[in-house]
C-alpha cells in the first residue's frame, strides 16, 4: 500500500517539487470525492448508486497512475482566475507531466471529475478554504476546475474583509467557493493578506473570533496550517495588539502550535453543526518556496511506499 506522506526526523528538507504538486492534486481529489458522496438530491440518485461502492472504499490507500488521456483536468492558461503566484507554466516551468498523475485507490475507481455535477452539489452552499498560501493554491485550483463550465455572465470574483476573503460565485447555482487568509487560524501579526512578512511573529493563541466570523455559516470548510508555525519559538500574546497591559511570552514551536490548534478545535466543537457542515483539515505539506527551508527545524517530509 502507499502512504501519502509521513514525518521523520532528519537533517534536510528532502522533498521535490513534484511531490508538493501531487499532494495538492490528492487533496483536491479527496475533498471533491467526499462532497460527491455526502450530498442529497433525487436527481442524483442514479449517480449516487454508481458511487455507492466508494463509500466503502479506503480512498487513502492507493497509488499514483500516469494518465495522459483524461488529465490534466484544466489548462493553466485557460483559467480566468489563475494567480501569477501559481502560474508555473507562465513563468517557465517545463516539467508539466505532474499534471497527468491521477490518484487511484486500490479498492475502487474514482469517477472522472464533473464540474457541473459538483456545482449542483454546491447549489445554495458555501465552500470555504481557510489558511495560508498552500490552501489558497487549493482554492484557485478548485475554482479553475469549475469556472470553465460557466459562461462569463454567470460567474464572478470579489474580495472583501480588507482583502482577506476572496469569493468566487457561480450565479446560476447560488454557490460560492471562497478563500479566507488566516495562516495560523488564530489571530496573529501576520493576518494582513499582503503585508504579512514580519521579523518577529506574534500570535494570540486564544483568539479566533476575528477570523471565524467569516466562515461560521459555511457548508464545507477546508482548513490548513503548519508552515507559518515553523519557528523554534514564537511570541505569544495574552491580551490585544496595542494593549500596554498585554502579556508576552516566548513559547516553543510544538507547544504554541498545539495551543493554537486547541483554540481552533474548541471553537469548532462549540460553533459548528456537524449535521450541516463538512470539515476537512489539510495536514503538513512541504514548503513551496525553498527546498532547504526545513533544515532549521531538523525535520524532513518524505514519501514512503510500503509493499
Amino acid at each position: 500500500m502507499a502512504k501519502a506522506h509521513q514525518i521523520v526526523l532528519g537533517s534536510t528538507w528532502g522533498i521535490k517539487n513534484i511531490f508538493q504538486s501531487l499532494v495538492a492534486i490528492l487533496t483536491t481529489t479527496l475533498v471533491v470525492t467526499a462532497i460527491y458522496l455526502t450530498q442529497e438530491g433525487e436527481q442524483w440518485s442514479h449517480e449516487r448508486n454508481k458511487l455507492h461502492s466508494l463509500s466503502k472504499c479506503n480512498l487513502f490507500s492507493g497509488k499514483w497512475v500516469f494518465d495522459n488521456e483524461s488529465y490534466p483536468l484544466y489548462r493553466e492558461q485557460q483559467c480566468t482566475y489563475m494567480s501569477d503566484q501559481l502560474a508555473c507554466e507562465k513563468f517557465g516551468r517545463k516539467d508539466l507531466s505532474y499534471q497527468n498523475w491521477r490518484w487511484k485507490p486500490h479498492q475502487c475507481d474514482l469517477p472522472r471529475f464533473n464540474a457541473t455535477a459538483l456545482l449542483e452539489r454546491l447549489r445554495n452552499k458555501r465552500m470555504v478554504f481557510v489558511g495560508d498560501s498552500l490552501n489558497r493554491g487549493q482554492w484557485v485550483s478548485m475554482v479553475c476546475l469549475v469556472e470553465s463550465s460557466l459562461p462569463p455572465t454567470l460567474k464572478s470574483m470579489r474580495t472583501i474583509a480588507n482583502g482577506s476573503l476572496s469569493i468566487f460565485k457561480a450565479e446560476e447555482y447560488n454557490a460560492t467557493i471562497e478563500f479566507y487568509w488566516a495562516p495560523l487560524l488564530v489571530e496573529s501579526n501576520s493576518d494582513d493578506p499582503v503585508n504579512h512578512r514580519v521579523p518577529e511573529r506574534t500570535v494570540r493563541v486564544q483568539a479566533i473570533e476575528k477570523h471565524a466570523r467569516h466562515w461560521t455559516d459555511a457548508d464545507i470548510l477546508v482548513f490548513n496550517t503548519f508552515l507559518w508555525w515553523r519557528r523554534r519559538a514564537m511570541n505569544v500574546l495574552w491580551g490585544s495588539f496595542g494593549d500596554p497591559n498585554g502579556v508576552y511570552k516566548r513559547v516553543g514551536m510544538v507547544r504554541v502550535y498545539e495551543m493554537g490548534l486547541r483554540t481552533w478545535s474548541d471553537w469548532l466543537e462549540v460553533h459548528i453543526n456537524r449535521n450541516k457542515t463538512q470539515l476537512f483539515f489539510v495536514s503538513m505539506s512541504p514548503t513551496h518556496q525553498k527546498a532547504h527551508d526545513g533544515e532549521e527545524l531538523g525535520v524532513t517530509i518524505v514519501t514512503q511506499k510500503r509493499i
